[in-house]
């Protein structure tokens, strides 16, 4: 009966992380940018000393992230850009640190500075923040920046195709690991200017994940409920030996 408790709280904990996992993605349904999270089970071994002793224990492995591509929306916005193939534009985030994201609604601070909601800076292929001075400005799909017809420089577009090797940082952005190659530069990235990349999160799917989980974790408890019942029974009821 003990390894049923075991099985069983493992279990609920699996219910709740996977809940977890699918409200996030719920709640960035409508985040520019946002990459869902995917959660996946393993099977924790009967190891000595393990945290659950008895038979092999399902537990949730981690999740890993949905890199496939949102819908992209028009919005006719000159500093909106959203990628129709692989890239990340890159932003420095507090204390200087490198980020990456794919979230292109961007911005100019009262200093010209092309920023994000955030107010991050975003870089240039020279590491540089962005000042965009003059009368007029255009990006290119390519991510080279005109300024009154005249170039001026170019976003730095990175590529990282393995997502074992991010980390999520808040919604939209993400940091490498710390044993990650450095990321290589797109030359020639497919940037749709005037549009933005929206949430790749499924409505449905999430909606129906979330209550799977919850119904799984509705059993879960009722089943624990019956365990601890007749655990009670055995040591309340049972005449013990004179």
């Amino acid at each position: 009966m003990k390894n049923s408790i075991y099985s069983t709280a493992a279990g609920m904990l699996t219910s709740l992380a996977r809940l977890d996992i699918s409200t996030n993605n719920l709640v960035n349904i409508s985040t520019t940018g946002y990459k869902s999270d995917i959660s996946f089970e393993q099977t924790l071994r009967n190891l000595s000393g393990g945290p659950f002793p008895g038979k092999d224990q399902p537990v949730l492995g981690g999740n890993v992230i949905d890199m496939k591509n949102g819908i992209i929306q028009t919005t006719g916005r000159d500093l909106d850009m959203a990628f129709e193939g692989p890239g990340f534009f890159t932003v420095q985030g507090p204390g200087g640190q490198e980020l990456y994201t794919r979230n292109g609604e961007f911005d100019l601070n009262s200093k010209k500075e092309l920023v994000n909601a955030e107010g991050y800076y975003i870089l240039d292929k020279f590491d540089k923040k962005i000042t965009v001075l003059g009368e007029k400005f255009q990006f290119a799909p390519s991510g080279e920046l005109f300024i009154d017809g005249a170039y001026f420089t170019t976003l730095k577009i990175v590529d990282i195709p393995n997502r074992d090797h991010l980390e999520k940082i808040g919604g939209t952005f993400f940091k490498l690991k710390d044993y990650a190659p450095q990321p290589q530069p797109i030359e020639t990235p497919q940037i749709a200017v005037g549009a933005l990349e929206k949430s790749n999160a499924d409505l449905l799917m999430e909606a129906a994940n979330l209550t799977g989980a919850q119904r799984t974790f509705d059993a879960q408890k009722a089943t624990a409920d019956v365990i601890l019942n007749s655990l009670r029974k055995v040591i309340t009821e049972i005449p013990r030996p004179i």
